[in-house]
Parts: C-alpha cells; sequence; structure tokens
C-alpha cells in the first residue's frame, strides 16, 4: 500500500536555516553582527572558520569559509545571471533608517523599490551576497505581515 504524501501530514514549516560562502570571515561578522546588529550565536575554532548569528526567532545564518564545511560536504555550483538574493523582514516604515546606516557604514544601497507587498531596498555584502530588506505590509498571499514575525 502506497501512502499518499498529503496523508503523511508532512509540510515545510519555514525557513531554518541559510548558509554562506564568504571569503573572510572577521569582514562577513563586521558586516552581518555589527552593521546589521544580528547575534552571533555561535563560532567555530580557527580550524573549521565559521560563525552563526540569529536571523529571526528559529532562523540562523551561518558564514563559512570554503574550508568550513570538510571534503565532500559542500553543494556547490556556479552564480549565473539570475537574480540570486536572499530577503529579510525589517520594522515597517524602517527603509530610510537601514539605508542611512549602511551608507554610513560605507555600503552601496539601491533602491528602495516599491512591488505590491511593500518596499524593498539591496545591499551587497562583502563576499557579493545580495541582501533584500523589506518592509512588506503584505505576504505572497496578500495575509498582513505578522508583527511578531517581521
Amino acid at each position: 500500500m502506497t501512502v499518499a504524501f498529503s496523508q503523511l501530514m508532512l509540510r515545510l514549516r519555514g525557513f531554518l536555516e541559510l548558509v554562506l560562502e564568504v571569503q573572510d570571515l572577521d569582514r562577513s561578522l563586521a558586516f552581518y553582527r555589527d552593521v546589521l546588529g544580528l547575534t552571533l550565536v555561535e563560532r567555530w575554532p580557527p580550524e573549521r572558520p565559521g560563525a552563526w548569528v540569529r536571523l529571526g526567532d528559529n532562523e540562523v545564518l551561518g558564514l563559512w569559509e570554503p574550508k568550513s564545511g570538510g571534503p565532500g560536504v559542500g553543494l556547490h555550483g556556479g552564480r549565473g545571471g539570475s537574480h540570486v538574493h536572499f530577503a529579510v523582514y525589517v520594522g515597517e516604515g524602517s527603509l530610510a533608517a537601514w539605508s542611512e546606516r549602511l551608507s554610513q557604514a560605507g555600503y552601496e544601497v539601491e533602491g528602495p523599490v516599491s512591488f505590491r507587498h511593500g518596499s524593498s531596498i539591496f545591499v551587497t555584502d562583502p563576499d557579493g551576497h545580495v541582501l533584500e530588506l523589506g518592509d512588506w505590509a503584505r505576504d505572497w498571499e496578500g495575509r498582513p505581515v505578522q508583527k511578531e514575525r517581521a
């Protein structure tokens, strides 16, 4: 007997972690911790250079230098020409303050760009990863963003 996938009551419950490959862990921590204000959760020893910063209530962002994963651990592919980025919610009406903070720290900010859900700004981290900061009022289904998760 085959059990249908929907009968298993399995569902993805949300973002758990995102790991970015970085070239200089200290430089990346200076951006994510000191400029963006994320809290350092864990830092690995020098022989495995990596760190985790808290991104939300239950979500973390991993910053790993290339040798952190060890042999056979990483999945690696080339970067194409698509708009590859990751996005985080910020407080409603806070984009101007974020833009000023990032600019004062020496980062070029693009936007704000308005979407049907709200507005966003974009910044590139020290390793070339594009980060979108969005103060969206509505989620993808048009529902109000849960303020405790924003």
